[in-house]
């Protein structure tokens, strides 16, 4: 019979189409600046630093910023009464100060999930987690600008932080891009629910919104840092 002498070639010519297969694979698994050395690595390093700074300054100026709430005249009052609540378990207050819409878009940090999670997953994850900013602080700004006797440096800071959030954003899209350029990323920034408060006529629930943005980005920067350390050293093998 012919079949014993065609079934030794038909054996290695599947051989040959799986190894192909699993090539393919492997080589497709590898992001685009991990085959370019010269002409992708440096500037992804170089972003992902931009993307380190950018977060280390709304760290610095978030801070500097609630400390202004709590002392500045401006807000001070409010702050106050809102830091007494809390002793009395408002429960309005304490949602504020215990909440954060952005929770759920945050990666984790510690555990299996965290140890396990893909790289291009988690830096998804981290795009929405930083875009969950994007809404609050410009609104933020907005509504502090039309505020009677707002402080400059209250509202400057503000600006900063904004600027630099949304900046933070673009550095993160662009090393999506560079690392993964076919993913496909869906937006999901979550909504902030004191939205409608710090738009609100009334004065104090307008606070109450600050009250619960100052507090949140504060904590959420924090983790923003440690994410972004963590994704260059998986992607870049720097700094790790």
């Amino acid at each position: 019979m012919v079949l014993p002498l065609i079934q030794p070639h038909f054996c290695t010519f599947l051989l040959l189409v799986v190894s192909n297969l699993l090539l393919w694979e492997k080589t497709a698994s590898i992001s685009a600046c991990h085959t370019d050395e010269e002409g992708c690595m440096k500037p992804l390093v170089e972003t992902f630093n931009n993307a380190i700074q950018r977060a280390e300054i709304i760290l610095n100026v978030s801070e500097q910023m609630h400390q202004e709430f709590l002392h500045n005249e401006f807000s001070s009052r409010h702050f106050t009464h809102f830091n007494s609540q809390l002793i009395r378990q408002d429960q309005l207050v304490l949602r504020a100060r215990t909440y954060c819409h952005s929770t759920i878009t945050n990666p984790s940090n510690i555990g299996p999930e965290y140890k396990n999670i893909k790289t291009k997953k988690y830096l998804k994850m981290l795009i929405n987690f930083v875009g969950a900013w994007i809404s609050p602080l410009y609104h933020l700004v907005i509504e502090l600008s039309a505020m009677h006797d707002v402080p400059e440096n209250i509202l400057s800071k503000a600006n900063e932080i904004e600027e630099n959030n949304r900046e933070l954003l673009n550095d993160l899209r662009w090393i999506l891009t560079k690392v993964y350029p076919t993913a496909k990323m869906k937006k999901l920034f979550p909504t902030w629910e004191h939205l409608p408060s710090i738009k609100s006529t009334d004065i104090n629930y307008q606070f109450l919104a600050i009250f619960n943005l100052s507090h949140c980005l504060r904590v959420d920067i924090f983790y923003t840092k440690f994410h972004l350390r963590t994704l260059k050293c998986r992607i870049t093998g720097k700094d790790c």
